[in-house]
């Protein structure tokens, strides 16, 4: 089958606006943290929005299942990326702008933006995958291709940003009314470019997924391209587990020994569904469509077994999508801004190269998901530990501490990827209902995470910030994250 070129470069744009936004978020918290009121707070925020989110398509599928002819997938992604490109240039001009809720200064339009943002990029689950259904099973990949591209690029553009190195004490004069006093403050040097820029970066990949989307929707330009019989369409049944992360797209990536669904068709795809699995009405009689759906789960994998795997799933999705994101800042912060930079984006680029890894290794087993939980855990257990004791964690001021940590945090995401994917792998067998079972527990262990998370962070004293010369008044320092500059 011969591939047209333009049709790729324009499926992995397309999939580039899956989660470019929201994994661009979190890569560029190192900065936002120290230039928002929420400080090391804002990523437990961040978290919690997200999981809000995903009334967005939850409220698609009930609205496209009622009003099918009205709410098609073409019209909602039309709909989904002009909010998202509006959303994205407010936030250029407005993500510092605050306003006093409660008492205090809060991020109003960030966090409003961001929730619209969200919105966008969790309902691209129950919209991207269906509107590819239309192209010929070859251009899934290049769309996957596209979709790791929406965490490696904002991550490749934030390590050219920087973070500008770790913040100096610096001797300044303050003067209050008619009385002028000396005293020691923080200051880090600028990133090589703002945080306007960096969105002005995002905005422009959103307009460029736009963009291939409109292009992908002409038969002139897409051609024999589209899905007509007898050709098969190939789509991997574990791509709707979790809407919830911000590092979703990374999932969908199939592994070689994973089973996929094929369809055939007498007629073009339509592109009205609202999940991207795909059963044809040719060929498939009522009473084997029946029996199919109505076949008892534990056929392929025994009983206690599921539940094990399930009960890992909901821990590990706790872990990876609600607690960590949560408490990173603390984690990391007082071993300087740069360890926080590299601990943020080099982990967002552990998830996709674990999932290619997928590829070529072994189908996993009970025994390696089990093995590499347990990994996590003893992972996590140090990166918890260095959040607790904050600000003056293990090895805080150490070049080695620097590395374990930003070593911690790539282990981290790379065993939490691994155990998520291989136990989608593993349960896929049992069918459509076993992948069900999966997202449940996937979006149950998420929300539980992002909620307890946030009101642990943000209403008891177990974490404490850390601030930069707090113990220079006397004009010395024993921290050496810091230099003192007179």
């Amino acid at each position: 089958m011969k591939r047209a070129i333009h049709i790729d470069i324009l499926s992995i744009f397309f999939g580039i606006g899956t989660w470019v936004v929201v994994n661009g978020l979190w890569v560029e918290l190192p900065l936002l943290v120290n230039a928002l009121p929420e400080g090391w707070n804002l990523p437990s925020y961040l978290t919690i929005i997200v999981q809000l989110a995903n009334i967005a398509p939850i409220t698609y599928t009930i609205l496209h299942t009622f009003y099918r002819d009205t709410f098609t997938e073409t019209r909602v992604i039309y709909f989904v990326i002009t909010v998202g490109l509006v959303a994205n240039a407010l936030l250029v001009f407005y993500w510092d702008s605050t306003s006093y809720l409660f008492g205090t200064a809060r991020s109003t339009a960030l966090l409003a933006l961001v929730f619209c943002l969200a919105m966008v990029d969790t309902s691209s689950r129950v919209l991207y995958l269906p509107f590819m259904a239309r192209f010929q099973g070859i251009y899934l990949t290049s769309f996957f291709i596209g979709e790791g591209f929406s965490g490696l690029v904002p991550s490749v553009f934030a390590l050219i940003q920087g973070v500008g190195g770790n913040p100096e004490c610096r001797l300044v004069n303050v003067t209050t009314g008619n009385l002028t006093e000396e005293k020691i403050e923080p200051y880090t040097y600028p990133p090589r470019f703002s945080i306007e820029v960096f969105f002005v970066f995002l905005f422009l990949m959103v307009l460029l997924s736009l963009i291939a989307f409109h292009l992908l929707t002409y038969d002139s330009i897409v051609g024999k391209a589209l899905a007509v019989s007898p050709n098969k369409i190939k789509i991997p049944t574990e791509v709707l587990l979790d809407a919830s992360d911000p590092q979703n797209s990374y999932h969908s990536i199939s592994p070689s020994n994973s089973p996929e669904r094929t369809v055939r068709s007498g007629q073009r795809v339509r592109n009205e569904s609202p999940v991207p699995i795909i059963i044809s009405n040719s060929g498939v009689s009522n009473e084997k469509r029946k029996s199919y759906q109505n076949e008892p789960l534990f056929q392929h994998v025994a009983k206690p077994v599921f539940i094990y795997l399930l009960t890992i799933q909901t821990i590990v999705c706790a872990l990876a999508n609600g607690v960590f994101p949560s408490v990173q800042s603390y984690s990391c912060v007082p071993y300087g801004n740069v360890a926080y930079h590299l601990s943020a984006t080099l982990s967002t680029m552990a998830n996709p190269i674990v999932c290619l890894l997928l590829f070529i290794l072994p189908k996993p087993t009970k025994m390696s998901i089990t093995s590499i939980f347990v990994a996590s855990l003893a992972v996590a257990m140090y990166l918890m530990t260095t959040a607790v004791q904050s600000p003056t964690p293990l090895l805080v001021g150490e070049t080695s501490g620097e590395v374990l940590l930003v070593v911690g945090w790539i282990l981290l995401v790379g065993t939490f990827t691994y155990v998520k994917v291989s136990i989608a792998t593993v349960l896929r067998d049992e069918g459509k209902r076993g992948l069900f079972l999966v997202g449940a527990f996937t979006q149950a262990g998420s929300a539980i995470g992002a909620i307890t998370s946030f009101f642990v962070v943000n209403y008891t004293n177990i974490f404490t910030s850390y601030e930069a010369c707090h113990n220079v008044n006397d004009m010395t320092t024993d921290d050496p994250t810091i230099d003192l500059i007179f």
